[in-house]
């Protein structure tokens, strides 16, 4: 994919979550709405990019210190990346040059399954002492 593709993608993905945010800040929560979206999203970027791919750019979207003062990524050698658009596109990209793996759907929780976490964390005290 080419930089400025990618980079205008970035850009429509941070207008959406503004307009997200500036909407559940008056108490508007569009979860129910965008969640199906959002998911759209994450797995065409999973199926260009791999998981490591996705993961770099999900986190540095939503997760990443914006100035990069307290989480900058960086290299086994110490290098940084993923600091700046240019930067994680072309660490996406190499991701996407050594993705090997074919994209699976995740697995569905059973009712059970889902009866089991239910349980456990309404069943877990929420401030262990």
């Amino acid at each position: 994919m080419k930089l400025e593709v990618f980079t205008e993608i970035l850009n429509k993905l941070r207008k959406q979550s503004n307009k997200q945010d500036a909407l559940y800040a008056l108490d508007v929560d569009l979860i129910n709405y965008s969640d199906d979206h959002n998911s759209v999203i994450n797995i065409l970027l999973e199926v260009y990019y791999g998981r490591e791919g996705a993961d770099w750019i999900s986190w540095y979207l939503y997760e990443r210190d914006p100035d990069g003062t307290s989480d900058q990524a960086t290299t086994s050698d110490g290098k940084p990346i993923c600091y700046d658009d240019k930067s994680l596109w072309e660490e996406a990209e190499q991701c996407r040059l050594n993705n090997k793996t074919e994209y699976e759907l995740p697995a569905k929780l059973t009712d059970e399954e889902r009866l089991e976490i239910l349980t456990m964390m309404y069943q877990t005290p929420l401030n262990p002492q």
